[in-house]
This record gives C-alpha cells, structure tokens and sequence, in this order.
C-alpha cells in the first residue's frame, strides 16, 4: 500500500514536543506518546529529530487520542529525510516533535499545481491552469468560472443554466441549461436562402433555398393555368 499524503492540508502545531510511552517498533502504526494536547489529523511527527541515525518522520493520517498517534500504513513511515527507510526502533522516552519539514511545502504545492503551472522551468509558470478530473456536465445544476469584467475581473463562478440564459436572443429560449429554437420568422433567416414571388421557383432549382408561400402559389399557378383552358374547351365541346 502506497502512503495516503494528498495535495492537502495537515496540521502544525508550534513548540509542540513530547515523549514516546512505549517503545515503537520498525512497523508499528500506533505511536504511544505522554501527551498529544493540541493535535490535530493529519499532520507530520518527527521521532528522535536530533539523530541522525535514529529520525524518522512519519505521517499521522488517523485517529489521535490523548496519549497515541495513529497512521493507517507503515508506508506512512520512513518518509523522505528518515535515517533509513525501513528497520528502525524507537526506544521509550525518545523524543516526538512537530516541526516544518519538506512533506508540508510538497503538499502545499502539489495543491497549488492543481491551479497554477508551478514547475519553475516551465515556461508557462506562474500561469494558471486546471489539472482536475473529467466529469459528466449537469447543465441544470452545474457551474463554470468566470472573469467578473463587472467587478474588476475577479474569479467567480456562474451557472450554465444561467449563461446559457444570457446567450438566449431573437427566437431562442433557455431552459435547464439547455436551447430551444422558437418563434422563427423570414427576418431571423438569411434572405439569400429564402426565394420569394419575385425570384421564382423556376430560376431557383437547388437544394439551398427555401420557398415562401407566394413563390410557390406562383409556381404552382404558372403549372396549372393551360389544365384549366383545356377543361373549358372540354366543357364547351
């Protein structure tokens, strides 16, 4: 099992020292300490700090009681700047610190990596991005960020059922996040694709176009006006 650090926050505490109760043996998961006042999980603890070949840093990602530390894998032992990485024992009343180490500022950046390109050879650094996850978008209840240029081009987030509101016009509707065509007239169409009375059908023969009713009662009656001569003299003998 792979240690359970995440790009997020854990827990100092200052001038915080205290002493082991019990010895901690090379895979232990529970730390029993004289005192654990002021503690929160998760956080970082160092055991024996001021040896160089007995520290040992390890992360506390579970339960902390008055007198224990706890952590869910001893792959949350032997971190980065251990004596070594595994083997180790702690004899009782070898001291537990809490102090700055380099797993809080790889933490706080691999959070700030999620917004901003924080690689320094990057040519991009500095800049900000988006490293999450992909989803399926619920234009209903979903929302977006935005650039408010309306206060200062601050960082602020709008629902899609709301932009989509805002981009509805002349014969669209909004609803649920999602368009709806309705109301469309000849003046919301393009007036070269529409052939009217004057263009003809005739002088229009494409799959381009759309007829208005005068173009084809026009048509239609340039078709049918010899049937009704031919019917008369029928009629007539």
């Amino acid at each position: 099992m792979a240690n359970t650090r995440k790009a997020a926050e854990t827990f100092t505490r200052n001038a915080f020292e205290t002493t082991l109760s019990t010895t901690l043996g090379p895979t232990d998961t529970t730390i029993n300490v004289a005192s654990t006042t002021g503690l929160s999980s998760p956080c970082y603890i160092v055991v024996e700090p001021d040896s160089g070949s007995q520290r040992e840093y390890i992360f506390i990602d579970s339960t902390i009681g008055a007198t224990s530390l706890a952590t869910t894998t001893v792959d949350n032992r032997y971190l980065t700047g251990s004596a070594a990485g595994s083997g180790l024992t702690h004899a009782a009343n070898s001291k537990v610190r809490i102090a700055p180490v380099q797993q809080h500022f790889e933490d706080i950046w691999d959070a700030v990596g999620k917004v901003v390109d924080a690689t320094w050879s990057s040519v991009n650094a500095g800049s900000v991005k988006l490293d999450v996850a992909a989803a399926t978008v619920n234009v209903a209840a979903d929302e977006i960020a935005i650039i408010d240029a309306d206060d200062s081009s601050l960082v602020k987030k709008e629902s899609i059922a709301d932009l989509v509101s805002g981009i509805a016009g002349t014969a669209l509707s909004a609803a649920a996040g999602q368009l709806s065509v309705s109301g469309v007239t000849t003046t919301e169409i393009d007036a070269s694709t529409l052939v009217t009375e004057t263009d003809t059908i005739a002088s229009n023969d494409n799959d381009t176009t759309i007829p208005t009713s005068a173009a084809v009662k026009d048509y239609v009656d340039s078709q049918t006006s010899g049937f009704a001569d031919i019917g008369l003299i029928i009629a007539l003998g």
